[in-house]
């Protein structure tokens, strides 16, 4: 069986080409402006969009509860970010990030999160490892973006096991502060 992240022979000259020229191509390439789409970063089919110089960074990390009956109870923990439906948006303090937030479960688009909160029932996953992703989201769907990577949690569960939740990570996790929603 051959390795899924082995190139192979026809595509080697093309990976080592890319792993050449993609730090320089990088260090040459003009800074991106502000709040500005960034295709080349694209996450689940939503384009990138950089955070603002100026704006709080946005942090995110989830916490996923078992639910007495049935499936689980989902917790986005914030800050820096408000976290919205698209009919509140514009009443942001300045400098304060606002959308809502993305799941995707076993890299397929579920559900669009407007709160802190959300029951995802057990039809939801499948058995053995699943895979849970949330991403924060412009209004316009866009993915916010900070210091090239999108800010994004993940848990990985597996809802026959105890515990449940096997591996968990964050690419911007909270930082204690006042403004955190725990």
């Amino acid at each position: 069986m051959r390795n899924t992240c082995d190139p192979g022979p026809a595509l080697l000259p093309i990976a080592l080409l890319c792993l050449l020229t993609g730090p320089l191509a990088a260090a040459q390439a003009p800074r991106q402006q502000p709040a500005q789409p960034m295709e080349h970063l694209v996450v689940h089919n939503h384009q990138p969009l950089l955070v603002p110089d100026g704006a709080l960074q946005p942090a995110l990390e989830i916490r996923l509860y078992p639910d007495p009956a049935n499936g689980f109870n989902l917790e986005l923990l914030v800050a820096n970010y408000q976290l919205e439906s698209p009919q509140l948006a514009g009443d942001a303090p300045p400098g304060l990030l606002e959308g809502h937030a993305h799941l995707m479960i076993n890299g397929k688009k579920r559900i669009r999160l407007y709160g802190q909160w959300q029951h995802l029932d057990k039809s939801l996953f499948k058995p053995g490892i699943n895979q849970l992703t949330v991403t924060l989201n412009s209004h316009q769907h866009y993915t916010w973006v900070t210091g090239r990577q999108p800010i994004l949690a993940t848990v990985f569960v597996d809802p026959d096991k105890q515990p449940a939740v096997q591996h968990q990570f964050a690419s911007h996790p909270l930082p204690e502060s006042p403004h955190t929603n725990r």
